[in-house]
C-alpha cells in the first residue's frame, strides 16, 4: 500500500501546474508514496471558508521583525491550505504527507529510506522550509487546540507556526502520553541540512541545539524548486524578495526553464 502525498497547487494559474508538474515527477521514483494534486483555497476562496482562522494583523515571520507588514490575503490563502489538511489530520488520524507545488526531491535514495520510517515522527520536516510535511494526530490536535480553543492568533508562515506549536508541545503539560520527542526539522544554517531529535526529553535546550543544526544533522533529501523571477505569491518588496545572494535561494534547485501558458 502507497503512502498518500497532496500536493496543494492552484489549477488556475499556469505558473503553479507547471511548478507541480516538475515537482511531480521527482516525487516518481519514491516507491511507497502516490502524489496527488489538491486545489489550493485563493484569496478569493477563503472569504467565508469554514475553518475561521484567528488572524492576526501584523506578520511575526522573523524577515519582518523590523518591517510593519500586514498579512496579505494572498498569504492567508496558502497559509488556509496546510491548515486544513492539518485539521484533517487531527480530525481523522489519517497519515498524510502534504506538499507545496515545489517540493523537489533531490536524493530520492534517501528519501525512499526516510520514507520507511516517517510514520513514527512527531513532526517530519526533511526540506529547507515547508514544502514538505507530515505531523502526527496528537501533535495536529494540539495546534486545533491552540488556535481555536487557546485562541492563539496566526501571524507568521507554515513553518513558523509549526515551529510555535513544536515549542509550546513539548514545553507544556498538555501531552503526558508523549514525554518524548521526534522532530526532523531544517536547521538555521540555511545549507540543506536537518536536525532531528529522536526520543528526546522535554528539554527546551534540546530544540535550541536542533535549530542549530547541533542535533543528528544530515543533509535534507528534498528542496525547492524555482525559476528566476516566476513565483505564484508577491512577496515584501524589502523582506519577501527572493535574490540572488540570499541564503535561502541557493539552498534551491534553480531551473533552468519552466514551461507554462
Amino acid at each position: 500500500m502507497k503512502f498518500r502525498a497532496v500536493m496543494i497547487c492552484d489549477y488556475s494559474n499556469p505558473i503553479s501546474m507547471a511548478y507541480s508538474k516538475v515537482a511531480m515527477e521527482t516525487w516518481e521514483p519514491i516507491k511507497n508514496v502516490q502524489v496527488e494534486r489538491w486545489q489550493c483555497y485563493t484569496p478569493e476562496t477563503i472569504i467565508g471558508n469554514p475553518l475561521n482562522i484567528p488572524w492576526g494583523s501584523y506578520s511575526s515571520a522573523s524577515k519582518y521583525k523590523d518591517v510593519r507588514h500586514k498579512i496579505s490575503t494572498t498569504e492567508k490563502a496558502c497559509f488556509t491550505s496546510m491548515l486544513h489538511w492539518w485539521k484533517h489530520i487531527a480530525e481523522t488520524g489519517e497519515n498524510i504527507i502534504i506538499l507545496e507545488h515545489d517540493s523537489f526531491v533531490r536524493n530520492p535514495d534517501k528519501l525512499n529510506a526516510m520514507i520507511e520510517n516517517w510514520k513514527d515522527w512527531d513532526v517530519w520536516c526533511p526540506g529547507i522550509a515547508a514544502e514538505c510535511i507530515y505531523m502526527n494526530q496528537d501533535f495536529a490536535k494540539f495546534l486545533m487546540r491552540e488556535w481555536y480553543e487557546f485562541k492563539n492568533t496566526v501571524d507568521a508562515g507554515p513553518l513558523a507556526e509549526i515551529h510555535t506549536g513544536v515549542v509550546r508541545y513539548w514545553a507544556s503539560k498538555l501531552n503526558p502520553r508523549r514525554p518524548k520527542a521526534n522532530v526532523l526539522w531544517p536547521t538555521l544554517k540555511m545549507n540543506n541540512t536537518l536536525g532531528e531529535i529522536v526520543n528526546s526529553s522535554t528539554d527546551m535546550t534540546n530544540f535550541t541545539e536542533l535549530l542549530l543544526g547541533k542535533l543528528g544533522v544530515q543533509n535534507a533529501p528534498i528542496t525547492q524548486c524555482y525559476f528566476p523571477g516566476k513565483q505564484t505569491i508577491e512577496h515584501h518588496k524589502e523582506r519577501g524578495k527572493i535574490n540572488y545572494k540570499d541564503a535561502t535561494y541557493n539552498q534551491m534547485e534553480i531551473l533552468e526553464s519552466l514551461d507554462y501558458e
